[in-house]
């Protein structure tokens, strides 16, 4: 059995603040791009596309876009696990304690 420690923790609470921060920012930059103005991306896309040189910037949205999106997916992908591990756990207690119940039931 995995062992608490105040520090675990507080990296697991720091790691959650993380990616609240990442999502308002992926929210805020997903949000600009459902307000932006087709015949202002066709200016800002035309010239890029003459050019060959697409960028995220070009089009409003930060260069790290992308980074940042697959940080928040890692993130979530390790607090999903650790929070898959701590109910299985307290539901193997749950029914160990259940289990203990029926038994003094039963004596």
């Amino acid at each position: 059995m995995k062992t608490l420690s105040i520090e675990s923790c507080q990296r697991d609470l720091a790691a959650l603040d993380a990616a609240d921060l990442l999502t308002a920012a992926v929210k805020r930059e997903l949000e600009r791009l459902k307000n932006i103005d087709t015949k202002d991306i066709m200016k800002r896309i035309a010239p890029m596309i003459i050019s060959g040189n697409i960028t995220l910037e070009a089009l409003g949205l930060p260069a790290n876009l992308f980074e940042q999106i697959e940080q928040l997916d890692q993130i979530n992908h390790v607090a999903r696990d650790k929070l898959r591990a701590r109910i299985k756990t307290d539901e193997r207690q749950l029914a160990e304690m259940e289990e203990g119940g029926t038994q003094d039931a039963e004596i």
